[in-house]
């Protein structure tokens, strides 16, 4: 188990996606013979594909909404008119076949200055072998498509795995989300402009001065990302050869301890701003103040 999974619980207000029915296996009902599958649930967003008669796909209803979110036979996801819809059955395509599996959507849509902001997350009601955890993150501006990354499959593996991010972002030019699972977690860092950059990471923080943000890799591999928030560049992205424990904070020095595999153990690392390095540190966890990480590990929703 990595170092990550023992950090405290720490009581951040994260963002509640929102539920949808159950999956349904849907045709369309379209005198032209094809359906435009869109980028966002507005006739204005952009044509992101086509459904074509007699092509099977799941849908997932949404009470609050005209527009239902939809899942064709290849994985691509995006949403469809209801009028448009016709109920076939209960269930799942699943490989282009139709069957009696169920399965969860949750959808969240997170507003940044202009961009918005989708997180859309999969999850079978009962297991099945062929996914455990499907997640789209997709940002959209002026109704244009402007970036996507689909994880066609996150395995919970490493604990927890899914999408998430902390409403309290306290960033004016970037929005900070995280994906877990797979062993190999992910920094997703948004700007202003909908472009999306991931970077190995996790759970992270922010430093004092609020130039860089620290991100431990939640991987089966230590690591450590620093990423340079005003200059908006990667920094440090290595592989460690030992893991770190929680990260302390003490008269302008981050620092944390090594993690044998059960405890912390006095030998600390601190890092080099100046040369975006680790090097041996003198500070003692004892007199420093523990740091409170942000985006903790969640459950695919």
């Amino acid at each position: 188990m990595t170092k990550q999974k023992h950090i405290f619980i720490l009581l951040i207000l994260f963002l509640t996606f929102k539920g949808y029915c159950q999956s349904k296996i849907g045709i369309i009902k379209d005198k032209d013979g094809f359906t435009n599958i869109r980028s966002d649930k507005s006739n204005k967003s952009e044509v992101i594909g086509k459904i074509f008669d007699k092509e099977h796909f799941t849908f997932f209803e949404n009470d609050d909404s005209n527009w239902w979110i939809i899942e064709t036979e290849n994985g691509q996801i995006g949403y469809l008119h209801k009028s448009r819809v016709s109920f076939v059955k209960n269930g799942y395509v699943q490989n282009g076949k139709l069957t009696n599996k169920n399965v969860s959507l949750s959808a969240k849509d997170e507003h940044f200055k202009e961009v918005i902001i989708k997180f859309i997350q999969l999850k079978p009601t009962e297991e099945f072998y062929d996914f455990s955890c499907r997640g789209l993150i997709r940002t959209i501006k002026a109704n244009k498509l402007i970036d996507e990354i689909n994880y066609g499959n996150i395995d919970p593996v490493g604990s927890d795995f899914g999408l998430t991010f902390s409403k309290n972002q306290n960033r004016e030019s970037l929005f900070i989300a995280s994906k877990f699972g797979d062993y190999y977690g992910e920094i997703l860092i948004i700007d202003e402009n909908g472009k999306i950059q991931n970077f190995q990471g996790g759970q992270y923080f922010v430093t004092e001065n609020g130039k860089y943000l620290v991100s431990d890799w939640s991987s089966d591999l230590s690591g450590l990302t620093i990423y340079d928030l005003e200059k908006k560049q990667l920094r440090f992205n290595n592989e460690l050869d030992f893991y770190l424990g929680h990260w302390y904070f003490e008269n302008g020095v981050y620092f944390s301890p090594i993690w044998n595999g059960e405890k912390e153990i006095d030998e600390t690392y601190e890092i080099d701003f100046n040369r975006f390095s680790l090097k041996k540190s003198t500070m003692k966890i004892e007199t420093g103040n523990k740091i409170e990480m942000t985006n903790q590990n969640c459950e695919c929703k």
